[in-house]
């Protein structure tokens, strides 16, 4: 029996907890311990009544009553959410500069940029879709507000968003990746997608030829969907007609990349700071899909 209100503290962390599929990145997204998470989460199964997780190995999942409480939870959190924005965006005007990679660009960028708008219907969103180096080279020389980024390494002033697999991307006809040499479709260098790929098949000793050289993200996924090769990237704005190959392809195993924010400063405006928080949610959503998704194969 529920014997008490639900608290939007306690459904915060656990959507997070579930988004990033760690009491551990939840504790550091609330400056909270790991303990004080699992403590709110007893909490929560105390009001509820129900058992909201289960162990499976090391990991946990959710309980049926978790996955119910985990939809409300967000429609809770949402109109919390509205209500506030409606109480304190009012008329803020000026412009916002954001820079991402292309991967993003057609799967995330039209959530956010209705999600923002909706808020802050009076400022102007300025948006630079670029290589990465060229991207946080104009943060750098305050042309930009917010960069979205991936990478080995996180920075240390970066809002780390999750980490997504490397994977090797073609289409539906399984014999490409079989074919010798292998037929690659690569991102102009400097590339990390480009550098991991190479690597892993080099210690594997797996030859391989040049099919596509691209300065553009579309060009290889155009590639991959006529088959004429396999590109490394990860499945963050996958387009229909490409696959993300299994293991079974025979191709070595990648490695995660980090998916990141940069702001240019450390205490940005009410608008940039909006507009961090509706990106950390947008992609923190995909970059859980994909990981379930890969889970799952």
């Amino acid at each position: 029996m529920i014997t008490d209100l639900l608290e939007m503290d306690l459904l915060r962390t656990f959507v997070l907890a579930v988004d990033l599929d760690s009491f551990a990145r939840a504790a550091d997204q609330v400056s909270r311990s790991q303990s004080a998470v699992s403590l709110q989460m007893q909490r929560l199964e105390e009001i509820t009544g129900q058992q909201l997780f289960i162990r499976q190995g090391r990991g946990w999942q959710l309980t049926p009553a978790g996955e119910i409480l985990l939809g409300y939870a967000r429609q809770l959190l949402d109109v919390n959410q509205q209500a506030i924005n409606a109480l304190t965006a009012t008329h803020i005007a000026g412009k916002v500069k954001l820079g991402l990679p292309a991967d993003f660009a057609e799967s995330g960028l039209p959530v956010i940029l209705a999600r923002f708008a909706a808020i802050h219907p009076q400022m102007e969103v300025e948006v630079t879709i670029d290589r990465q180096a060229v991207l946080q080279q104009q943060l750098q020389r305050g042309k930009l507000d917010v960069v979205l980024s991936f990478g080995k390494d996180v920075p240390e002033d970066a809002i780390l968003i999750g980490h997504v697999p490397i994977r090797w991307i073609g289409n539906s006809q399984k014999n490409v990746a079989q074919l010798q040499p292998l037929p690659l479709l690569l991102f102009e260098a400097p590339c990390l997608f480009r550098s991991v790929g190479l690597a892993a098949l080099e210690k594997a000793k797996r030859t391989w030829r040049p099919a596509l050289t691209s300065s553009s993200v579309a060009g290889m996924w155009a590639a991959a969907q006529a088959g004429l090769g396999i590109t490394i990237r990860t499945e963050m704005g996958l387009p229909a007609g490409c696959v993300a190959l299994t293991t079974t392809s025979g191709l070595p195993a990648l490695p995660d990349v980090a998916v990141f924010m940069l702001t240019r400063k450390k205490t940005p405006s009410p608008a940039v700071k909006r507009l961090t928080d509706i990106l950390f949610d947008t992609i923190t959503t995909q970059v859980n899909d994909i990981r379930k998704r890969t889970k799952k194969k």
